[in-house]
């Protein structure tokens, strides 16, 4: 009997008790969500790829992670426990697609409750190529000069070719690789330095690593040179015998550093006749030698006889 009247007294005005219990929940959920705090950050976007297929254009590279919880709870989230990934293994030939961004929580973010993590945007587009690799010649990007006289006289690298690997449209257009800047200014010895190779496309990689070895040969210029104006001297001529009129000027083409032939002045390049073996005076024809400082290579010269007319000075030996 009694518990026929506790159940007429449940069912009076249900409809009315039915509000109150759904107000209570509903009040209780607002407390709750009065007590969670937001937390927001940025995370790689990670993609799964099929076998022989990579990103063939730009695509979204993070994303926007919103954590709902407790402030105690989701301020102790490492950023790098919380994974943002799509999924698209599921393609198997070139083409642009679209799939959702998930989230995979390790570490940190496990055994939180409550925890409600978001992600912005919600799905991402890629445009898949065939993955493709090619050999490239390593250029050297060089920048500077050595000093007045030194040159880069030669220069090797090492390795002198890289694998590039990446989408077919990417790799197709690439024939070279150059490094970056290597700077000759103010060298004067050889040198090796380590210099990174300056790929310039994101969507490309270098398997073998990204540095060379470069060794720079620096040595002297070597340079030609044609002395125009070079005084022909007569030389070892007896007392009392002289050259009567005036000697011609000679050409001398050489060859040799730089540096040593700006130093040169012009009194030290001449050329010479040995006048030691005439006596009297008379007409001689004589062979004419190029004197130059020492060091300097002489490819040709001109006259390479000189006539004098040598006559007895006055006062001189009869």
């Amino acid at each position: 009997m009694k518990n026929s009247n506790l159940l007429q007294r449940l069912a009076q005005n249900w409809p009315v008790k039915i509000l109150a219990v759904a107000a209570a929940v509903l009040l209780f959920f607002f407390n709750q969500l009065s007590r969670l705090e937001v937390r927001y950050f940025s995370v790689p976007l990670q993609l799964v790829l099929p076998t022989g297929l990579v990103p063939g254009a730009p695509y979204l590279s993070k994303v926007r992670v919103t954590l709902r919880g407790e402030s105690d709870a989701i301020f102790r989230v490492l950023e790098e426990d919380v994974e943002a990934y799509a999924d698209f293994s599921s393609h198997t030939s070139e083409g642009v697609y679209k799939e959702p961004i998930q989230i995979r929580k390790k570490g940190t973010a496990l055994n939180i409750d409550p925890l409600e993590i978001t992600v912005e945007p919600l799905d991402v587009t890629v445009t898949l190529e065939r993955r493709v690799s090619k050999s490239l010649e390593v250029v050297p990007s060089l920048k500077g000069f050595p000093p007045p006289g030194y040159q880069l006289a030669k220069y090797s690298l090492k390795p002198s070719t890289v694998e590039v690997v990446g989408p077919r449209s990417h790799v197709d257009k690439i024939e070279s690789i150059h490094t970056e800047d290597i700077d000759l200014t103010g060298r004067v010895e050889d040198f090796t330095v380590q210099v990174r190779l300056n790929l310039g496309d994101p969507l490309l990689r270098l398997p073998g690593g990204n540095v060379v070895e470069f060794r720079g040969v620096i040595q002297e210029s070597v340079v030609l040179q044609t002395f125009d104006q070079a005084n022909v001297v007569v030389v070892n001529l007896p007392p009392g015998l002289s050259v009567q009129g005036e000697l011609p000027t000679g050409s001398i083409r050489v060859q040799g550093k730089q540096v040593e032939l700006e130093a040169i002045k012009p009194d030290q390049v001449r050329l010479v006749a040995d006048a030691s073996g005439i006596t009297r005076p008379g007409t001689y024809t004589l062979p004419a030698r190029p004197d130059l400082p020492s060091g300097i290579l002489v490819l040709r010269y001109e006259p390479s006889r000189i006539t004098i007319n040598v006559v007895r000075t006055e006062g001189g030996i009869q």
